[in-house]
């Protein structure tokens, strides 16, 4: 069974690597978690944001594909999503 709070320490754990700098061992704490529970908007908010507060945007790309894929009805997906988007001056994509 799923128990919330545990999302809590994955997103943290990514957290730590990631202020150390190691961005693969990030990821692939946040890949581990959404193998628990692919629905966890919080997970997918902090991966994506993750790979846009370190300027990896073909990665940030890749999440935000994802999770727009298997959550399609999750707005926040799409508008944070379509904000990056402009924000790098890609309105056609956005």
């Amino acid at each position: 069974r799923i128990n919330r709070s545990t999302m809590t320490h994955w997103i943290n754990y990514a957290k730590f690597e990631e202020a150390q700098g190691e961005f693969d061992r990030a990821r692939s704490v946040f890949e581990r978690a959404l193998e628990v529970d692919h629905r966890d908007r919080r997970v997918w908010l902090a991966y994506a944001e993750m790979e846009m507060r370190n300027r990896h945007v073909n990665a940030a790309r890749n999440v935000w594909d994802r999770a727009v894929t298997l959550l399609p009805r999750v707005d926040v997906f799409w508008f944070r999503y379509a904000y990056m988007e402009e924000m790098l001056g890609n309105v056609a994509g956005g």
